[in-house]
């Protein structure tokens, strides 16, 4: 199989952080890459989707990945793996990555798909796969398209930090695409708990936009509905349990 040059695409703000990063993806083989750093130090940037749209503008792979730099690869041939995946799903594929949601609930709820591990102790988290399996969207910690892909559904205009994957399942779904979540030997070293209240702000306007098209969007952190009072109830609760937590300085648990 050949395999095509990868553009992987990261965010920077610690830089001790990405060295350690650089240092473990130099331990990957059999994969063709380029290593992409946006640095956003000085923030220079207001959105992720920004970011990213400026690097992927300017890479030469035909596969892109986006990355968080707190990932940490387990063994020489983790991302050669999972780019194995990405090539072999085809065209079909909108967007993959190592740890998502399937719109189908399971005893009402929704549920994570990964085989990651993460935080200090190397937590598993979520259910296990075994092959590429559908989900509605993807964790924004890994992911991965294709440069046409990207060419013709470029990451939207929305301020802020987050969602932008689970944003670009949602579109590629709306295009006719699938999203998958892949095996992956990988440890994301941060615990996950990165949704400050300015994810909740930035949630309620992705809701808005897409609520005539999902009744709920199924997302790593939690699931949520998208129609009538009970959506706007329990996203308000959320935010207002978050910026009261930042308020007072206590940790998210």
């Amino acid at each position: 199989m050949e395999y095509p040059l990868i553009s992987l695409i990261t965010i920077v703000n610690n830089e001790q952080k990405y060295n350690e990063f650089k240092a473990n993806l130099a331990t990957q083989v059999e994969v063709n890459f380029e290593l992409l750093k946006i640095n956003n130090q000085n923030n220079a940037f207001t959105s992720a989707r920004l970011a990213y749209n400026s690097a992927a503008e300017k890479a030469h792979g035909q596969l892109l990945v986006f990355c968080h730099p707190d990932i940490r690869f387990l063994d020489p041939h983790a991302l050669h793996d999972i780019i194995t995946y990405l090539i072999q799903l085809g065209e079909k594929v909108g967007v993959m990555g190592i740890a998502g949601t399937p719109f189908k609930l399971t005893n009402k709820n929704r549920i994570i798909l990964t085989t990651i591990v993460h935080g200090d102790q190397q937590n598993i988290v979520g259910k296990k796969v075994t092959t590429p399996t559908e989900v509605q969207t993807l964790d924004e910690c890994f992911f991965a398209l294709t440069k046409k892909f990207w060419e013709n559904h470029p990451f939207s205009s929305a301020q802020g930090w987050h969602l932008y994957a689970v944003e670009a399942c949602l579109v590629a779904n709306s295009f006719g695409y699938k999203n998958f979540v892949v095996p992956a030997h990988v440890w994301h070293t941060s615990d996950g708990k990165s949704e400050d209240y300015h994810y909740y702000l930035q949630l309620k306007q992705l809701i808005k936009k897409y609520r005539d098209v999902w009744p709920r969007i199924n997302t790593t952190v939690k699931m949520w509905p998208t129609r009538g009072i009970k959506s706007k109830v329990y996203v308000n609760y959320w935010l207002l349990n978050r910026w009261v937590k930042q308020l007072l300085h206590i940790s998210i648990k």
